[in-house]
């Protein structure tokens, strides 16, 4: 055992709760080491800029997973279909986080087309009222010319 090192054995540390940097110096491990403190920090703080967090790895998870998820939909599914197959394959997710995560990559689903009414076909066949006005609607006097809407809609009362 070196001089001011510390104990040789993890075993005989265990017992305390303090991380390692608490058991012994920088100084002291950078002098027995033949490093420099300054060489020490810097590679702390490189080691801690490339490490990522808990919450970090979760979300490149999930991203990688929603990805998948919307490739095998062939870019169709939008973060609700992503959030019921991600919990389809057991995973415990919101869909405001899918949908969250979902717009910072720039990835979205597709919306189905609206339904279009689609009217009566007309018949070249078929014969059609006269039209007896000509399609001038204002006359020059009340009650000249009647007319009324049939189409579906909204009532306009």
């Amino acid at each position: 055992m070196v001089k001011d090192a510390g104990p040789d054995d993890i075993a005989e540390t265990a017992g305390t709760a303090a991380p390692e940097s608490e058991r012994f110096s920088i100084t002291r491990m950078a002098r027995l080491l033949k490093v420099s403190t300054s060489g020490y920090y810097q590679y702390v703080k490189r080691r801690a800029t490339t490490m990522l967090t808990p919450r970090q790895q979760r979300r490149a998870d999930l991203e990688v997973k929603i990805i998948e998820i919307h490739k095998d939909s062939k870019g169709t599914y939008g973060s609700p279909q992503v959030t019921a197959e991600l919990r389809a394959r057991g995973e415990v997710v919101n869909e405001k986080t899918v949908a969250k995560i979902m717009a910072a990559m720039g990835v979205e689903g597709i919306s189905p087309r609206t339904f279009k009414v689609k009217t009566t076909v007309v018949d070249p066949q078929a014969s059609f009222p006269a039209d007896l006005i000509d399609r001038h609607f204002d006359q020059g006097r009340l009650d000249a010319v009647w007319l009324t809407d049939i189409t579906p809609g909204e009532s306009r009362a």
